[in-house]
C-alpha cells in the first residue's frame, strides 16, 4: 500500500514538472525562482493532508494470514462429532497457575480464554467460568475482546483446533492445537504450532470437562461476518 502511495506521489510530481526547464523543476514558467515553500507548486496542499493519513493508516491495518485457517466453523453442524461434548468446557491450569478453557460448539466454532489467578478461584472452576461469562454478557461493544476465537475438526478421536490470535503490532496469526479425544471427559493435546511466532512444540496437555455454561457462539466473534471464516 505505501509503494502504491508512493508511485501516486510521482506521478503527481511528473504531471506538475515543469519539462520545458528542467532546472526549475517544480516553478512554472514566468515565475520567480524562489524557494519559498509558498511558491513551489507541486500539487495542492489538501491532497498532502490527505494521502500522509492513507500511508500511515494503510501500514496499520491489521495484517491477515488467511491462507493458514484451515479447521473453519461450518454454517450446518456436521453428524460427527458424537466424541465431544457440548454441554460445558475444557480446562487446564498451566504451570504459571492459569486458567485456559476451550468451549465447543455443534458449528464447529471453538471459544477459548485464558484467566490468570488473580480472576479465578481454583476451588470452584465452574463458578469462575460463570463469572467469566457474566461479564462477557453484560461487556457492550467490549465484548470482541473476551474470547480468541477459532475452528476445530474431528476425524474419529483426533482433533485439531485453530484460533485467530493477535500479534502485536498489527497482524494475526493462526494458532493450531492438535491431539487425541480420550474420553467423554479428557482431551489430550500432543501438538502446538505459532508459525508466526516461530513456536513449534510437542507437549502433553490435559483438558478436562466441566459442567459449565457457555457463552453464545456468535456473540462478540469479531469474524462471524467473515466469507473466509466459513467453510
Amino acid at each position: 500500500m505505501i509503494l502504491i502511495g508512493l508511485y501516486c506521489l510521482r506521478r503527481l510530481a511528473i504531471k506538475h514538472f515543469d519539462s520545458s526547464n528542467p532546472l526549475r523543476g517544480f516553478f512554472r514558467v514566468g515565475e520567480p525562482q524562489s524557494f519559498s515553500l509558498f511558491s513551489l507548486k507541486i500539487f495542492p496542499m489538501w491532497k498532502v493532508f490527505l494521502i500522509c493519513p492513507l500511508f500511515f493508516i494503510s501500514s496499520c491495518i491489521p495484517r491477515m494470514y488467511v491462507s493458514d485457517f484451515e479447521d473453519r466453523p461450518c454454517k450446518i453442524n456436521p453428524l460427527h462429532l458424537k466424541e465431544l461434548r457440548f454441554e460445558g468446557a475444557y480446562y487446564q491450569i498451566d504451570k504459571n497457575n492459569k486458567l485456559d478453557v476451550y468451549f465447543f460448539y455443534n458449528n464447529c466454532i471453538q471459544r477459548s480464554i485464558a484467566i490468570d489467578s488473580n480472576h479465578y478461584n481454583s476451588s470452584s472452576i465452574a463458578q469462575s467460568i460463570q463469572k467469566i461469562i457474566d461479564d462477557f454478557n453484560v461487556a457492550g461493544k467490549k465484548n470482541d475482546q473476551y474470547f480468541e476465537d477459532g475452528g476445530y475438526s474431528v476425524t474419529n478421536n483426533q482433533i485439531t483446533i485453530q484460533s485467530i490470535r493477535y500479534i502485536p503490532q498489527f497482524a494475526w496469526g493462526i494458532v493450531t492445537y492438535k491431539g487425541s479425544i480420550l474420553n467423554d471427559s479428557t482431551i489430550l493435546f500432543t501438538e502446538f504450532r505459532f508459525p508466526k511466532r516461530n513456536i513449534f512444540r510437542d507437549d502433553s496437555i490435559y483438558y478436562h470437562f466441566i459442567k459449565t455454561n457457555k457463552p453464545d457462539s456468535l456473540e462478540g466473534n469479531r469474524w462471524k461476518d467473515k466469507k473466509w471464516y466459513w467453510r
